[in-house]
């Protein structure tokens, strides 16, 4: 693809996203609203941009809108927002550092996305663990005071969305190339791969999702592509620049997008343009940035949970005091934004441009001499907007049509008023403890004791921090294994809720040691009433594959009554492609105990994320169980063929494998392919009708002696895909052939 093409992004149908059908995939694009769908593109009449001779776009991770800026006078941002069981709750405080990464896959945001409802966040993995709503959580000024000291001075753009909804890797294409090269999940498909190399660097058999937005085809790829990026147009216009990022090895160099694009990663720009992150400093401080810069920061100082959010805006202010303080800082503009929202609420639906996007708010703060003043931008930004930037200032031609058509930032320019002073600010000395936004626990029956909640000490210091005492008070108690913390250690206190009464119970946990922020106390609370479920809220019912339009086989709740009065039940509800039945009633007697039978009920294929909601008389209010499941359109019969001993160089008896479309929609399908020494021939045809069936005649041909395994790739439009059926076999000898070479064994040995 020549850079000036201009490929469509997405204008054409597709069959299914991981989570849509294309009927759901329409009735998303309904419920958004016309003016998001339709927003004229902002082109402030034409500026002279000269004054800004580099341009930094600064990408951190994981964190939408309303976690961080959802407080901000002024902005569109929200302090509540509601659950998948309908609930409005108020957004928790945000701790420093959170106990894990919330789900945001491609279906994960789909799901949370809930067709503009942005009402399922508490539904994706480590969302809501037991009452933790890390999900529904956002950040004070408090928290965050050095952005938001560079939002109050210079731009905020409170409009400014995601490009994919999904995960990192398509994003951060975006972000070089307004394209993802069709990647839509750039999560590894086994956990087996546990490594900072993604991209071209990626271990044999690390693959990601590919959409054909064309046939909704989804196929596993290596994460290896070649389209035209920004790194291109600006050398074949003769400008300047660099990619600063994690170098190979060192964590977070997943985040370093040019890895991904083969002639870059193998072409002479890898050595001489991406470079290691700390060389912005030096650079900044010594007037040597390219025109155009991109920097990514190391996993860990990056803001992507669950690490410390202070230490990595310190690391931010570190980056940026390097560029206010040295000779550049007084034509440059800098456009420090988050890659995705990482799962964390945003109430805002995203427009509809195509099938990869938008996807939800991500803040974005415009640092320069010539941003407007405290300006709080409302139009609509996504990262290809930066692009679009770029573009007109150093006459380049459009990428694709996502930054063909996007609003450029011209808005948040005033080339005429007074240049602005450099802001410098101080880093802060964070926190050693995790939870400075106090924990919360969920639904818990008097006389029980809660799942644990961990809270962290880390040795953030030079020196060791000596722990001298531990306490919890109220409902609450804990364990700890802290003592000696030596610099860069840890240790874990596990946080329990063992209500005595009733009602909302507070507490706090108090560490006290030598460190300058000495005592740490944590604010604890949670609601204690007289009901039990089991299982309890996370990680709830899992079913594995169950067929669309089909039931699965149940799975029970048990709800018990502990109090010795009755218990009056509301209602008991599932939400998404869950179905359910009960003996609980209209209530529960004293101490008596009801079931629910949960079943799936797909009517979509892919991940399916779901809650049961149970609203009773209990001082709880609502107890919930997470559900998951996945739907499938597809059978294989067998999945598995095994051709036992063959003799090499002949070829195998056929065997048959059936592919049927169990759904209701027709079926696309895209290439089958089978690993060495195996073939296949098939009756399928490019789509297959629902109900309907066709077949691969299986053979095996080995050349070689030995056993061989394999498989047969099926892509299709369905959720799951691809399918897959596993193969084996044995290369062999001839028994005529061994019988001759054993004669002339013999014959050669006669003395």
């Amino acid at each position: 693809m020549h850079a000036t093409a201009r490929p469509k992004q997405g204008r054409s149908g597709f069959a299914t996203l991981r989570l849509f059908t294309f009927a759901t995939f329409l009735g998303f694009i309904s419920l958004v609203p016309c003016e998001a769908q339709q927003a004229p593109a902002h082109h402030a009449g034409k500026q002279d941009l000269s004054a800004i001779q580099h341009i930094i776009f600064l990408v951190k991770e994981n964190r939408s809108f309303d976690s961080m800026f959802g407080q901000f006078p002024g902005a569109n941002g929200a302090t509540q927002g509601t659950i998948s069981s309908g609930v409005v709750m108020p957004l928790l405080h945000e701790s420093d550092s959170l106990p894990a990464d919330i789900g945001h896959s491609w279906a994960g945001t789909i799901t949370a996305m809930d067709n503009g409802l942005m009402d399922r966040f508490d539904l994706l993995e480590q969302a809501n663990v037991n009452g933790q709503f890390g999900a529904m959580s956002q950040f004070y000024q408090a928290d965050i005071p050095n952005y938001w000291q560079y939002a109050t001075k210079f731009v905020l753009a409170d409009n400014m969305f995601s490009s994919v909804h999904s995960d990192s890797l398509p994003n951060h294409l975006y972000t070089i190339a307004a394209q993802s090269g069709n990647i839509s999940d750039g999560s590894a498909k086994d956990s087996k791969f546990n490594t900072n190399n993604w991209g071209c660097d990626a271990p044999s058999g690390f693959v990601v999702d590919s959409l054909d937005e064309s046939t909704g085809i989804i196929s596993e790829i290596l994460p290896c592509l070649d389209f035209q990026t920004m790194a291109d147009s600006l050398d074949s216009a003769g400008v300047s620049w660099k990619y600063y990022a994690p170098d190979e090895g060192d964590a977070g160099y997943q985040f370093s997008s040019y890895d991904a694009i083969n002639h870059i990663r193998n072409g002479p720009d890898w050595t001489v343009d991406v470079v290691d992150t700390g060389q912005f400093i030096t650079d900044a401080q010594t007037g040597n940035l390219p025109s155009v810069s991109w920097v990514i920061i190391g996993q860990g100082l990056n803001d992507h949970p669950p690490k410390s959010m202070c230490q990595s805006e310190n690391e931010t202010v570190t980056y940026l005091n390097a560029l206010m303080q040295g000779p550049d800082w007084s034509s440059s503009a800098v456009f420090l934004t988050w890659d995705d929202p990482g799962g964390f609420y945003d109430h805002v639906p995203p427009p509809t441009l195509d099938p990869f996007g938008l996807g939800p708010r991500v803040p974005m703060i415009i640092l320069s001499p010539y941003a407007q003043a405290g300006y709080i931008s409302h139009t609509q930004y996504e990262f290809s907007s930066v692009l679009k930037f770029i573009e007109e200032r150093f006459d380049l031609p459009a990428l694709t049509d996502r930054d063909g058509d996007a609003n450029d930032t011209t808005d948040s320019f005033n080339f005429s008023q007074q240049a602005a002073a450099p802001l410098v600010l101080t880093p802060r000395t964070c926190p050693i403890i995790s939870a400075t936004g106090g924990v919360t626990f969920g639904p818990q029956a008097v006389g029980t004791t809660s799942p644990s909640f961990s809270v962290k000490l880390s040795n953030i210091r030079s020196i060791n921090i000596k722990v001298t005492s531990v306490t919890a008070t109220g409902d609450f108690t804990q364990t700890n294994n802290c003592t000696t913390i030596k610099p860069s250690g840890t240790c874990k206190i596990n946080v329990f809720f063992q209500p005595q009464q009733t009602g909302v119970r507070t507490g706090t946990l108090t560490v006290t040691d030598n460190d300058s922020t000495s005592p740490q106390i944590v604010s604890l609370t949670g609601t204690a009433g007289n009901v039990t479920l089991n299982p309890y809220l996370y990680p709830g019912l899992n079913f594995t594959k169950v067929h669309v339009g089909a039931t699965s086989k149940s799975q029970t709740v048990t709800l018990t009554n502990t109090s010795s009065s009755p218990l009056s039940i509301t209602s008991i509800a599932t939400i998404g492609e869950f179905s359910q039945t009960n003996t609980c009633g209209a209530g529960v007697v004293a101490g008596g105990q009801c079931t629910i039978q949960v079943s799936a009920a797909p009517t979509t294929s892919g991940t399916l994320y779901g809650n049961l909601a149970i609203t009773d008389g209990d001082p709880t209010g609502q107890q919930m169980v997470r559900l998951l499941a996945t739907g499938t359109s597809v059978t294989l019969t067998p999945t598995k063929l095994n051709f036992g001993n063959i003799v090499i160089d002949t070829t195998s008896n056929p065997q048959t494998v059936t592919l049927k479309n169990v759904g209701n929609t027709t079926l696309s399908i895209g290439m089958m392919q089978a690993s060495t020494y195996f073939s296949d021939t098939t009756t399928c045809a490019s789509t297959l009708a629902a109900g309907s069936s066709c077949t691969m005649s299986v053979t095996f041909s080995p050349t070689q002696l030995g056993a061989f395994s394999g498989t047969i790739v099926i892509n299709d439009n369905d959720g799951t895909s691809p399918q897959s059926v596993s193969l084996s076999g044995t290369g062999v000898q001839s028994s005529l052939k061994l019988l001759k070479e054993t004669i002339l064994d013999y014959w050669d040995n006669i003395p």
